[in-house]
């Protein structure tokens, strides 16, 4: 287990050093800019706490990818598997839990760590025999097989919803709500193979801006309970959730552009950081978004034989 942990120790920073950058000034930096950012935000804002921990589970969606995890079971034994996946989403958690428990936001540093130990465990699993009945299978295939493979989070989205009714907390419901959207997210993280891509007679604009649009739709129908039952218990808030679902889309959209100006291949780690970047940092949408839109076309464009 150790020689696995030096072993990525060893190949990040060997990207870090084709990339022209210091290790130790990133290892200086980051926690600085972790802090000294998560703390301008929650200054500004207490809200901006679900948008820090939303970041948070973006990592964590990478770090549970079912090849990567199949590969792991190859190499380790059960146990260490497991204590390499527990070990990994510790890192990632632990900084956002005590920046929760210093800051006096409680719950969300219990949600935090309870959501990023429950994905150690629901991550990388085969799926089940059983077909889970969904409402998306008119457009496969992300959100059909999506809401089968990781239907443990989602139920824990609806634990926490009715946790938040019932407390007439609205930022506990609003977080459940974007457990949702990111777990929707995860169900991009994987390239489906060529032949479903270059099937479709369409440029490469077109394949994606037909992405978007069933993605957007499916996230909505996914997330309709949710909205429902913000605007019944919390009508007040109206212009927030509508705000929220606007934001929703636009996570779901980068989501969607970053793999595809990744394809055939997976997203790579600083496209991950990018993820994560746009999820803490939301008005970064209105320019990561249509820039990677941009190079995704063109990527689809070059698979698809017709341009971008």
């Amino acid at each position: 287990m150790k020689h696995y942990f030096r072993l990525q120790r060893t190949i990040i920073e060997r990207h870090l050093r084709a990339w022209g950058l210091a290790p130790w000034l990133v290892y200086t930096l980051v926690p600085l800019v972790f802090v000294g950012g998560s703390l301008l935000l929650l200054e500004r804002s207490e809200y901006a706490a679900y948008a820090i921990a939303a970041g948070g589970l973006s990592p964590l969606q990478l770090l549970g990818e079912a090849e990567r995890n199949r590969f792991l079971k190859i190499q380790f034994l059960p146990a260490d598997y497991r204590n390499i996946r527990l070990a990994e989403n510790g890192a990632i958690t632990l900084p956002f839990v005590l920046l929760f428990l210093a800051t006096g936001f409680w719950a969300l540093a219990l949600v935090q760590a309870l959501v990023g130990g429950a994905m150690a465990f629901l991550n990388g699993r085969s799926r089940s025999s059983f077909a889970l009945p969904t409402p998306f299978s008119r457009y496969p295939f992300e959100f059909a097989i999506g809401a089968r493979q990781w239907w443990p989070l989602l139920l824990i989205a609806a634990f926490l919803l009715v946790m938040g009714l019932r407390a007439d907390n609205f930022e506990l419901s609003a977080f459940a709500w974007f457990v949702t959207v990111f777990t929707a997210m995860a169900f991009y993280q994987r390239p489906e193979p060529g032949f479903y891509v270059w099937v479709h007679t369409m440029t490469g604009k077109q394949f994606l801006i037909r992405k978007l649009f069933i993605g957007c739709g499916y996230l909505f129908l996914l997330g309709f309970p949710f909205i429902l039952c913000l605007f019944l218990f919390f009508p007040e808030w109206w212009l927030i959730v509508l705000l929220g679902q606007l934001i929703a889309f636009l996570y779901l959209s980068l989501m969607i552009t970053i793999k595809y100006t990744a394809y055939p291949q997976e997203i790579s780690l600083p496209q991950g950081f990018v993820i994560g970047a746009g999820i803490m940092l939301p008005p970064l949408l209105l320019v990561i978004v249509p820039y990677y839109f941009s190079l995704a076309s063109r990527r689809l464009g070059l698979v698809l034989g017709r341009g971008g």
